[in-house]
């Protein structure tokens, strides 16, 4: 089955609508169409042309040859598994591509060089492949990773978070966040020990995969500035707490940002954009846990939104809740608002 994906043909065995698909197999999941554009759109507003890139673990090359035609970088793939590399180097010759094809064992070695950007799309928990990436990475490089460990990051197993990212995470309407914030503060730890601080600059929740873009920054200084956006806090005024988690902010705010070409997801792109300056503030609230304090009567989002700018307060929806709201406002000021009479 060949399938086109921006400026790329690629040859493959099974094709996915949904989901990560499976461990072992070179296959293409529709549903990730949207983290490629991310990352073709991230290397374009970030890096120049010329720049060095690796896909750490290549999967059927999609990704790297897309990094390889869209964003004129020279590029290494990366990929253990035998079956997977054949449908690589195919979609090498379906592509004129001049790509650098290994098969390391990521987990234990990475291909010589440094490089201006690293991709880290595993399936399941990034956190094997990050020291070999960290120790590879240029000063001011990017690292895009993925995390399909949802389970563990979003409190399913609690005692995995602990002894698998040294968190306490939460379950609650709250979880998909702190679950991103808990792998981002891991990353920074991890950083922290190479020698690098980090600058996370967009931070995508798929559904059943986070997705963090981030800059490394050597040197004392940065590396400070990192830490210190990592702490435990209390959940929500209840005496539990949560963490150590990020408490920073989740994207660097683009001016003047360009959407390249050939990028199938534009309009998702722009919307994640939009509410990238509210996706900073600590935290939402959810519209159901509102309409409980309310007496059970939930309101709907777009009218509380519309609500709370009428009052003079920020408000947008959140990538991590269909029900949730960003919003600088009190929980009992926004009660307050809600009971008002409309003017």
């Amino acid at each position: 089955m060949r399938v086109k994906e921006g400026l790329v043909e690629a040859e493959l065995p099974v094709i996915f609508d949904k989901g990560p698909g499976k461990k072992s197999t070179a296959y293409y999941s529709k549903s990730q169409v949207i983290s490629r554009d991310l990352t073709i759109f991230i290397i374009k507003n970030y890096l120049k042309n010329g720049k060095n890139a690796l896909d750490l673990l290549g999967g059927s090359g999609i990704r790297g040859f897309r990094i390889e035609k869209e964003c004129n970088l020279n590029v290494t793939i990366n990929e253990r598994n035998k079956e997977a590399l054949k449908y690589i180097f195919k979609n090498r010759d379906i592509n004129n591509s001049n790509a650098y094809i290994t098969n390391f064992n990521a987990e234990r070695q990475i291909p010589d060089g440094y490089y201006d950007y690293i991709d880290i799309d595993p399936y399941g928990s990034p956190v094997p492949f990050l020291d070999s990436a960290l120790k590879s990475i240029k000063n001011n490089g990017i690292i895009g990773v993925t995390s399909t460990d949802i389970a563990n990051l979003a409190g399913t197993y609690p005692h995995k978070t602990f002894y698998l990212y040294h968190s306490t995470p939460e379950s609650g309407y709250l979880k998909h966040e702190v679950g991103t914030r808990i792998l981002i503060s891991y990353i920074a730890n991890r950083a922290a020990e190479n020698g690098f601080g980090i600058i996370p600059l967009l931070t995508y929740f798929g559904g059943y995969y986070y997705r963090i873009f981030f800059r490394v920054k050597k040197g004392k200084k940065w590396v400070m500035n990192t830490l210190s956006y990592v702490q435990e806090i209390n959940k929500m005024g209840y005496w539990r707490k949560i963490g150590p988690l990020w408490i920073g902010n989740l994207h660097e705010i683009i001016n003047n940002y360009k959407i390249p070409e050939n990028i199938e997801k534009r309009d998702h792109i722009i919307n994640i954009l939009k509410i990238a300056p509210y996706e900073n503030l600590l935290f939402f609230y959810s519209t159901e846990e509102i309409g409980k304090r309310m007496g059970g009567k939930m309101p709907k989002i777009d009218y509380l939104i519309y609500k709370l700018r009428f009052n003079g307060y920020p408000a947008s929806r959140t990538q991590f809740s269909p029900v949730g709201i960003k919003t600088t406002c009190t929980l009992p000021k926004i009660i307050e608002i809600l009971k008002m009479k409309d003017l």
